[in-house]
């Protein structure tokens, strides 16, 4: 069964921008984006609506004969609800629902939604696959593993099928550093702007770093498996590291001398996360995964152009 016409959910962000731009590739797709933004990023080239996902009126309007929805939409990260956990439900938990709720009735085949691996295991030191224990301890992790929670339900009562990605730290081209996220753009921006970096902790939290543009082309993968299976894929790459590692690397490719500042460690960051991304690498065989050098030197010199 072809999936033909696609929904972006969160497409003028940072991966839905970059999901956005890989799909445009194959001319056999009918794609539609949606955001909170009143304008599309990609202006008038693709049909774009500003989506309240309560708003079953709307959702109905448009959502009718979609075959594939990419879910991105998030208000939220794990900083910002750390103090106000009843946000997580308010922002996010909630309006997920209701927009499963709406698009089952409309038969839409698949969602594809792009949840947190950072964040639903909790710390861990063993290499975690998808079937590992779950241990999230903060209300942005509680809250992605509960609408993953949700999915199978729809699934069970519904019949809605979906595809989840536990992406790992994501980096690379445009990304919006304001909000807190972003490790390495972050980095990268301070390096130029300033010439020192800040480090949460004592820079051993072990992290996981995936190129923006790999994610993309993984997340493609709800397109060519059967809209009849569920899947769930850590979507990660094979760069597991500690941040002080990461910092090595970075002057290796930067080439700029900066300071390095350490500060109180953050009670809402994972110290420690392994992940196993046998599933998906097996999934798309033959997939070769930038290189942390080579993605860290595209993103410093999109910024230095661009900043």
């Amino acid at each position: 069964m072809s999936m033909k016409n696609i929904a972006v959910i969160g497409a003028n962000g940072f991966i839905g921008r970059n999901l956005t731009s890989r799909l445009m590739q194959d001319p056999k797709l009918n794609l539609f984006l949606f955001g909170k933004s009143k304008t599309s990023v990609f202006g008038d080239t693709l049909p774009y609506v500003q989506l309240n996902l309560s708003n079953t009126e709307q959702v109905t309007k448009h959502f009718g004969g979609i075959d594939l929805v990419y879910y991105l939409a998030s208000e939220s990260i794990p900083s910002s609800t750390w103090e106000k956990p009843t946000l997580e439900i308010e922002k996010n938990l909630l309006p997920f629902i209701h927009f499963l709720e709406c698009i089952v009735k409309l038969k839409v085949k698949k969602i594809a939604f792009v949840s947190s691996a950072g964040t639903i295991y909790g710390a861990s030191d063993q290499k975690v696959s998808e079937d590992s224990n779950k241990k999230p301890f903060s209300p942005y992790g509680i809250t992605k593993l509960t609408m993953e929670y949700y999915l199978n339900y729809f699934e069970v009562k519904y019949k809605l099928h979906y595809d989840v990605y536990r992406v790992s730290n994501v980096y690379g081209d445009g990304q919006d550093t304001s909000k807190g996220l972003g490790i390495i753009n972050t980095f990268l921006e301070k390096i130029i702007t300033e010439k020192k970096i800040r480090i949460f902790g004592d820079g051993e939290n072990i992290r996981n770093y995936i190129y923006v543009k790999d994610v993309a082309n993984l997340l493609c993968l709800s397109l060519m498996s059967d809209p009849k299976n569920s899947n769930i894929y850590n979507l990660s790459s094979n760069d597991t590291l500690s941040i002080n590692t990461l910092v090595a690397i970075i002057k290796k490719v930067v080439n700029q001398d900066f300071e390095t500042l350490y500060q109180d460690n953050r009670q809402s960051d994972n110290s420690t996360i392994y992940l196993d991304n046998s599933k998906i690498a097996g999934a798309y065989p033959g997939f070769k995964f930038s290189t942390l050098e080579e993605g860290i030197s595209k993103t410093y010199t999109y910024i230095k152009e661009n900043n």
